[in-house]
């Protein structure tokens, strides 16, 4: 099945975390179809914190929605994620987006995100992976929509794309790069 993540940090290393928790996916059977640039980002709600590195990911699992929520929290749990202030600092944040099945509610997950509409450092690398993938269209017109028509509910939001992201000399993210 296929997933769209989004992984976001601001504390310690950034970059380096963000390489750690794809080889923990890699390492519980989340393979990475596709990766986003990095962004940095502005962060939203509890704005007295650093910005983020934020990146979207394609992935294939076998895991079912509930499974895979219970994967990424162990990651997060192994990385040392400690949370002390609701939508505070954090070393690593991983989120399920979406699914390629569409809808999935349960008590501890809504897919989509709740708040992926919200939040430029979701939009952005996600545009950015769907335009190439293929997958989730319905997805793309809906940011699309958003962007275009409700540039209000971003006010105040900063996002810039950095740079592809590269982990040992497979580029992921922009394709022919020197």
């Amino acid at each position: 099945m296929k997933y769209l993540l989004s992984l976001g940090s601001n504390i310690g290393d950034s970059f380096d975390n963000l390489k750690k928790a794809i080889s923990k996916l890699e390492e519980k059977s989340i393979f990475v179809d596709d990766c986003s640039s990095v962004y940095a980002s502005s962060p939203v709600d509890y704005l007295t914190q650093s910005d983020f590195l934020n990146i979207s990911l394609i992935v294939e699992t076998a895991y079912e929605p509930a499974q895979l929520l219970e994967k990424l929290k162990s990651i997060e749990h192994e990385m040392g994620r400690v949370k002390t202030i609701e939508k505070g600092p954090r070393n690593i944040d991983l989120d399920i987006i979406f699914w390629e099945n569409g809808d999935f509610e349960s008590e501890n997950l809504k897919i989509p995100h709740k708040e992926a509409a919200n939040r430029l450092f979701v939009i952005f690398p996600t545009l950015e992976i769907i335009d190439r993938a293929g997958h989730f269209r319905k997805e793309k017109a809906f940011f699309h929509r958003l962007l275009e028509t409700e540039q209000e509910r971003f006010v105040g939001q900063k996002i810039e794309k950095l740079y592809p992201f590269k982990i040992d000399e497979e580029n992921y993210g922009w394709k022919n790069i020197v």
